[in-house]
């Protein structure tokens, strides 16, 4: 049964001819499924990520719902199976025109109490891995695959620029994904890349 939203927007043709590749969507009240629901409404053609065969059988029906051209899995913290993901994804599209990205990742352990005394080194490191610089590595990856320019996008949130109680070690690593979106729009601007990070809401 195909997956349903709150609200969804009219179909179109804004993203007809267009195509794109999704990565981190968890379920089906994800920021990235919703962002998902209203490309392939518009006519984009999708690709997604997932992790692991537990993410796998919440992606798959949500991804075939809408009809995506490819569901692959991709490790971000792993070179070979981003190197494999990537394989697959130029082989289906040979260029995309853009890339949504929310990925990110801390120890929910961690995200209580006291910033300082429970953040441990190797927890803040992972952190850091999966969701900044699982940003560059994409970045890096996909740019090579948009020779006519394009978009991509990465979701933030208000613990990058003000200490939320109990975001901790993720509202650092907000902060380190939105400079890091500087940068790579910076470098990528001059190839009609628009970099960009959104700041959305709360959800439950």
């Amino acid at each position: 049964m195909a997956a349903e939203s709150a609200w969804t927007m009219p179909k179109g043709e804004l993203m007809k001819g267009k195509k794109g590749l999704i990565l981190g969507v968890a379920n089906a009240n994800s920021i990235a499924w919703g962002i998902a629901q209203q490309l392939a409404a518009q006519g984009a053609e999708l690709a997604f990520t997932y992790l692991g065969e537990g993410l796998e059988r919440r992606v798959r029906p949500l991804a075939e719902s809408v009809d995506a051209k490819l569901i692959v899995q991709a490790d971000v913290t792993d070179d070979a199976s981003m190197d494999a993901a990537f394989a697959e994804i130029e082989k289906t599209f040979g260029t995309i025109d853009f890339v949504v990205h929310s990925v990110a990742f801390a120890n929910k352990n961690e995200l209580q109490g006291s910033f300082v005394d429970n953040t441990t080194r190797d927890s803040f490191l992972l952190a850091m891995n999966i969701s900044v610089f699982s940003f560059v590595d994409v970045a890096r990856r996909a740019s090579k695959l948009m020779p006519n320019g394009g978009s991509m996008i990465t979701m933030t949130y208000l613990g990058a620029e003000r200490a939320i109680p109990n975001y901790n070690t993720m509202g650092v690593a907000k902060a380190g994904l939105e400079a890091a979106t500087r940068y790579i729009a910076r470098d990528l601007g001059p190839k009609g890349i628009r970099v960009n990070a959104i700041s959305a809401g709360a959800m439950r």
